[in-house]
């Protein structure tokens, strides 16, 4: 496939008359607070949205990069301010990351976006709980996946909006969209009102729910931010109708894994302080949570691999070996040893790899040193070491089912962003979260 982009030059030269307006009026305003809002409300989003997705992120002309390099300058004099700048500056760095030399796993998949804001500074009793945190991972994936459905949905009828190029046929776009219920279903029952999904339906054939209902249903509750936030959350590479679906699953595994790691976060609180049966419980809801998640891979396998083949071309720089969520969620099961702490997958997250080495607790470390200080009731001691293994057994799954779907979608070729690919995947199904842990039984004699 020739991987040229034909530009409409119309649409850019319209978008650049907008930024240079937006640009002068902001210039030509004061710098008081109230008109620092109006000009960071007002950017016009929508229209570089388009355009992007039309001619997809690495193919941007440098004159609009440096126009939009200058909107970010403006938009940052105000963004300790007001929310609404301060968006606008995350936003454009995700639009401007290989202008900035900057690219990587967290641009790419707008991961600075997705984030729930960062609390102020507070101690750790007010820290959110796994509840807390549960609920806003259904509702990041809820509406994720809506997006996705009317996406799809558009295509099915005839109507696809950009990127658009290589549509699959009509049945793949049926499919996925019920594979989408499937995940969706879960954090649905949880997180929307009664009636929208039918519990003894799901629990007899999961994924029946009607998809545009159920994306409806959850688009219907989306407030002006949310909405804002899915349209400058997709910001492809290039111009291929599967790369939307690509985003969007690798956004929803994100979401997962964040609050994989916050629960078990509170799961080490929880050991550390002598409250196994709370910690169990958390560790349980993580391996639920993940099973839940599963389907996500199925989805993922309906992606055309020629497809994947041409937009990872453009890709280079990012690879999900960069994944903090998911370095984060391991490293807070046990330590990981010297030789895997001193490979691409931590010295690509430097941060947390430097969490490790200065000494973050973990589920299996915080267990050791309760049951060394204290005697855990037999019912403690079993629910623990169930839900570990719980656990385990979903990871090894999940970790299973990546592969095969890597080696379906790359073979032997090298990852996305140059890693070692397939080889990497097989080789680190070995690999235990809990390997102490697996050894005790989970009763006592």
């Amino acid at each position: 496939m020739n991987t040229s982009v034909m530009l409409d030059t119309g649409a850019a030269t319209r978008l650049d008359r907008e930024l240079f307006a937006w640009l002068g009026s902001s210039n030509s305003s004061n710098s008081s607070s109230s008109s620092a809002v109006g000009t960071a409300d007002t950017f016009p989003y929508d229209s570089l949205l388009a355009h992007l997705r039309a001619v997809g992120k690495h193919f941007l002309a440098p004159e609009l990069l440096e126009r939009l390099a200058g909107c970010r300058e403006l938009a940052g004099w105000e963004a300790g301010a007001e929310p609404s700048a301060a968006f606008l500056t995350r936003f454009l760095d995700v639009v401007l990351d290989k202008h900035d030399g900057r690219y990587d796993y967290q641009s790419y998949t707008a991961l600075s976006l997705l984030r729930r804001p960062a609390a102020p500074e507070a101690a750790d009793t007010e820290r959110p709980d796994w509840e807390e945190l549960r609920r806003h991972r259904d509702r990041t994936v809820l509406l994720l996946l809506a997006d996705l459905i009317e996406f799809e949905r558009a295509a099915a009828d005839g109507c696809p909006t950009d990127p658009r190029e290589m549509l699959p046929e009509s049945g793949v776009l049926d499919k996925r969209q019920r594979l989408a219920v499937r995940v969706m279903e879960a954090a649905a029952l949880r997180a929307l009102a009664p009636g929208v999904v039918d519990p003894t339906a799901v629990a007899a054939t999961p994924g029946r729910t009607p998809a545009g209902e159920l994306a409806a249903a959850v688009l219907a509750t989306a407030t002006g931010q949310e909405r804002l936030l899915l349209t400058a959350s997709v910001q492809p590479v290039y111009v291929l109708h599967d790369e939307y679906l690509f985003l969007r699953v690798l956004q929803s595994f994100e979401a997962t894994f964040t609050f994989m790691a916050g629960a078990l976060d509170q799961a080490v609180r929880q050991l550390r302080e002598a409250r196994p049966g709370d910690a169990a419980i958390a560790v349980a809801t993580v391996a639920d949570v993940l099973k839940e998640s599963l389907p996500l891979f199925s989805l993922l396998a309906t992606m055309q691999p020629e497809s994947f083949q041409i937009f990872r071309e453009f890709t280079d720089g990012a690879s999900a070996i960069q994944s903090e969520g998911y370095k984060t969620f391991e490293s807070l099961c046990s330590r990981p040893g010297q030789a895997r702490l001193d490979s691409a997958a931590f010295t690509s997250v430097p941060r947390v790899r430097e969490a490790v080495l200065n000494g973050r607790p973990t589920v299996q470390g915080s267990w050791q040193e309760l049951i060394a200080e204290h005697c855990p009731a037999e019912a403690d001691r079993t629910s623990v070491l169930a839900a570990a293994q719980q656990l385990e057994a979903v990871h090894q799954r999940w970790k299973q089912t990546h592969y095969r779907l890597a080696v379906r979608m790359i073979g032997t070729r090298t990852g996305t962003g140059s890693t070692e690919g397939v080889p990497y995947l097989g080789a680190v199904i070995a690999n235990r979260l809990f390997p102490a842990m697996a050894q005790q039984p989970t009763g006592v004699g």
